[in-house]
């Protein structure tokens, strides 16, 4: 009975690879139009132990999500929020933690489907969000008198 239960989950996601067309997913790239990017909610605070946990380089963390999805067929209008979170730990208590949610709108989706222009927002809006994240980050860390370097560029993931 696993065994069956395993052959049906690797037929379902086979079958979901098959249906990926790359050309149709390229199509979508070049119509999407970035209209709006804007912070919608950021949320900082520090503890005074922070100052001490800043002698560990590897106590930040920072991390980056999608948190809500809305596509309108019919016009074309993909609205997203991502949410990343940024936090220093010393020991098990966050002594520094940031969290930043984006709102972002792209029109000029009419015609693909669902499916595609949410894998195309849970790529790009992760890449669309965190400059402004970096410096929301920046701007809180030095407005707090902590001196932490910016956070580092961000790489191509391969999922």
């Amino acid at each position: 009975m696993m065994a069956n239960m395993a052959d049906k989950k690797a037929q379902k996601t086979a079958s979901k690879a098959v249906k990926f067309d790359n050309g149709i997913y390229t199509e979508l790239t070049f119509a999407a139009r970035l209209q709006d990017i804007r912070l919608v909610s950021s949320e900082y605070a520090i503890k005074p132990d922070v100052f001490e946990a800043l002698k560990d380089t590897d106590s930040l963390g920072y991390f980056g999500k999608p948190s809500e999805f809305h596509f309108d067929v019919t016009t074309g209008m993909m609205i997203g929020h991502y949410r990343w979170t940024a936090e220093i730990k010393s020991g098990r208590t966050k002594v520094l933690k940031l969290v930043s949610e984006y709102l972002i709108v792209y029109t000029g989706l009419s015609g693909f489907e669902e499916d595609y222009v949410r894998f195309f927002f849970n790529k790009v809006g992760r890449f669309a969000t965190y400059p402004y994240f970096r410096t929301n980050f920046s701007h809180h860390s030095c407005a707090s008198g902590i001196m932490l370097p910016p956070l580092p560029s961000l790489n191509e993931r391969v999922n």
